[in-house]
């Protein structure tokens, strides 16, 4: 109630300016001003920066001469130059831009002028809510390795060098929160070396980031020993260890943050992540994965945030994620909806990274559509002899593309198995193509199931990936005799539907 009363009395002061001039007030009542101004900065940094920003820009509007303007001016740059809420920094960049650099009002100090000048280049381009900047630096291992480019729903990013005390104390921190991270998302985690030298370095990954072993916890140890990436000013790396957290948009939704900080900050994330996704399960197991439920429920989420994409981006990638990862045309269509109306639709406003990823799932999604000839592929049988994926003339072809330890896969077997008799009446070949490197799990189900043609691929890097979007298993698809693809991510039983419809 204090900072509401508060706020209100100042924003009442700028805006009651047209009345009464502060000029005209006794010098005790301007004095006055600026004394409440002053002590009640700590409370203003709890609201919204633009809210900040509105309120110092009235009241510097407010004062009838130039030397009280640059008097109020100061006194918000230099709190909010230092102040240690997060965000607030964007308070500070905004009153040496708008009056101070531009020459609007003149800083008092010149002799302090150049610290006013670094600290808006080294803030202005990673203030809270900002696309992060480019950033592509060399890997320990000598890859480069771009930082937006890896698709993550959290990145951290964390500059560090070996001779500095706060890094001591903060690594180990930092190290114990990622290798116990149990979250539902996962995270990216760039330890950027500011120094040069690489013996250093190395012995600072081994003996620090060389302990995370979280799957869930992906680590890139990074440098720039020449200083070409420019991370310092891009990221105001002044003094180190500074810390960010990026979302899969590549926005900034952290900064100035330590290990404490990032633990709270990726766990509300998660919550809501999580929160959504137990929403979007709900709604599918009750009314499944179709397009309409699926575009009804993204509308009614829009809704809620007032059609502001910005600030909806999050929950439409989730969403478009979720619906992409279910292997069934509905879902599938759903996606697609999603994303051309959601995303592709207003593309100015999603990260380029976005579009880019977002354009391949849906490149993946139209390979060896209906209606469509079927791509062939060389596999390897059980002897390890190549074989044509899609030989023979039978007239149906089942593609049943699955996985070892996935129990969806296992039900489809099992499904498949007790269709056995409407497939052998159909003149079905099933062509089951294992896609682990389990190979004790493959023979086991090759001798659990004699009747079918059971083929796998060379690894992870074959030209069967390239060709079919085997990214979520188990993928079916019901070929012709002619190998054109009449029904794809299809269940087994819609798969004896379409058969038992058929006159064949």
């Amino acid at each position: 109630m204090k900072l509401l009363c508060t706020l209100t009395l100042l924003l009442g002061i700028a805006l009651s300016s047209a009345a009464q001039s502060v000029q005209s007030a006794a010098d005790s009542t301007r004095e006055s001003l600026f004394s409440v101004v002053e002590r009640d900065m700590p409370a203003m940094s709890l609201v919204p920066a633009d809210t900040i920003i509105y309120l110092a820009d009235r009241l510097i509007s407010i004062m009838e001469n130039e030397e009280d303007s640059t008097r109020m001016a100061g006194l918000f740059f230099n709190y909010f130059s230092d102040c240690p809420v997060m965000g607030t920094e964007a308070v500070a960049v905004h009153i040496a831009d708008s009056y101070f650099l531009n020459g609007k009002l003149r800083w008092p100090d010149e002799s302090t002028y150049p610290e006013l000048f670094a600290f808006a280049e080294f803030n202005r381009r990673s203030l809270l809510g900002m696309s992060a900047p480019s950033l592509v630096l060399d890997a320990i291992d000598s890859s480069r390795v771009d930082v937006r480019a890896v698709r993550s729903p959290f990145k951290v990013l964390y500059f560090y060098e070996d001779g500095c005390a706060s890094c001591v104390r903060e690594t180990p921190l930092l190290v114990s929160m990622l290798n116990g991270y149990k979250g539902d998302g996962e995270i990216a985690f760039f330890a950027v070396y500011t120094q040069s030298d690489r013996g250093q370095w190395e012995r600072y990954v081994e003996d620090n980031f060389a302990r995370i072993d979280n799957p869930k916890v992906t680590v890139y140890n990074l440098w720039d020993p020449d200083m070409e990436s420019d991370f310092q000013m891009k990221y105001g790396v002044l003094t180190t260890p500074a810390m960010f957290l990026l979302d899969s948009e590549n926005s900034i939704t952290g900064r100035k943050l330590d290990t404490r900080a990032l633990s709270q900050l990726i766990d509300i994330k998660d919550d809501y992540r999580t929160s959504l996704i137990e929403l979007l399960d709900t709604v599918t197991d009750e009314i499944g994965a179709n397009e309409e439920s699926m575009m009804q429920l993204t509308a009614a989420l829009y809704q809620r945030s007032n059609g502001d994409v910005e600030t909806f981006k999050t929950t439409l990638y989730v969403i478009f994620k979720y619906y992409r990862n279910i292997p069934l045309r509905d879902a599938q269509l759903g996606a697609e909806r999603i994303a051309d109306d959601f995303i592709l639709g207003v593309e100015g406003s999603w990260a380029e990274e976005t579009i880019e990823e977002i354009r391949w799932n849906l490149m993946k999604m139209h390979q060896n559509d209906i209606g469509e000839k079927a791509s062939d592929e060389m596999l390897y049988n059980r002897r390890g002899a190549r074989k044509r994926m899609l030989a023979g003339r039978k007239p149906y072809t089942v593609l049943f593309f699955n996985i070892a330890h996935c129990n969806d896969c296992r039900q489809y077997t099992e499904d498949l198995r007790e269709a056995s008799a409407l497939l052998k009446s159909k003149k079905v070949k099933v062509v089951s193509v294992y896609l682990s490197a389990d190979r004790s799990y493959w023979l086991d189900n090759i001798n659990y199931n004699k009747g079918w043609t059971h083929l796998t691929d060379e690894g992870p890097w074959s030209q069967l990936r390239e060709d079919y979007d085997l990214a979520v298993v188990p993928r079916l698809y019901l070929l012709d005799k002619d190998k054109k693809v009449i029904a794809k991510d299809i269940t087994v039983r819609t798969l004896c539907e379409i058969l038992e419809n058929n006159g064949n």
